[in-house]
């Protein structure tokens, strides 16, 4: 009985430590501290604000779609792709106004409006192929078949998505000699 008693308060003890150190970390992390709110609202009115707005919105709605392609579940497909559809022109309107110039959330340095400009023509081109792969994708789940469903869905990803990537990011390193597959 005595051994009991000690493993019980081993145990409340240890969910009470547990407890406090979650409780602190996300007092920090969650709620921030002065500089980390000042970082974060730093992030809001960099240059690529409307993209990463665009991939944050999107991102739930593909893996949906993804796993919907997996258990055949076309409906959900189709619902999840015009979701993007409907979000890529919510983000256009969102930080481009009607006039076809950037929003506040724009402060370049230099020539302000041919910068904006630029990154609008840019912008506008792949938000375009996001929109209308992500419709192509809703109408192939239509036809219930998976096979082409799941070309559909990895067209999407391929000239929206990884197009985009191409020309907006850093390129990947290349692979190491050791993992490169050999030919043959």
């Amino acid at each position: 009985m005595k051994r009991i008693s000690q493993i019980c308060i081993a145990t409340i003890l240890a969910f009470v430590v547990t407890s406090g150190v979650i409780t602190y970390s996300l007092k920090s992390n969650v709620f921030g501290e002065e500089s980390k709110v000042v970082a974060a609202k730093d992030l809001h009115v960099s240059k690529s604000t409307p993209t990463r707005s665009l991939m944050q919105l999107i991102s739930a709605h593909t893996s949906k779609i993804l796993d919907a392609i997996m258990v055949g579940d076309f409906n959900a497909v189709a619902r999840e792709s015009n979701a993007v559809a409907e979000n890529s022109e919510i983000i256009m309107e969102m930080f481009f106004s009607a006039d076809g110039k950037a929003g506040e959330w724009f402060k370049p340095d230099g020539n302000k409006e041919k910068a904006a400009e630029e990154m609008k023509v840019e912008f506008e081109k792949y938000l375009k192929i996001v929109a209308d792969t992500a419709r192509a994708l809703a109408e192939t789940a239509g036809k219930k078949n998976i096979v082409e469903t799941y070309k559909s869905f990895d067209s999407m990803l391929q000239n929206a998505c990884f197009g985009c990537h191409e020309v907006s990011r850093e390129p990947w390193p290349d692979w190491p000699d050791f993992m490169k597959q050999s030919g043959g």
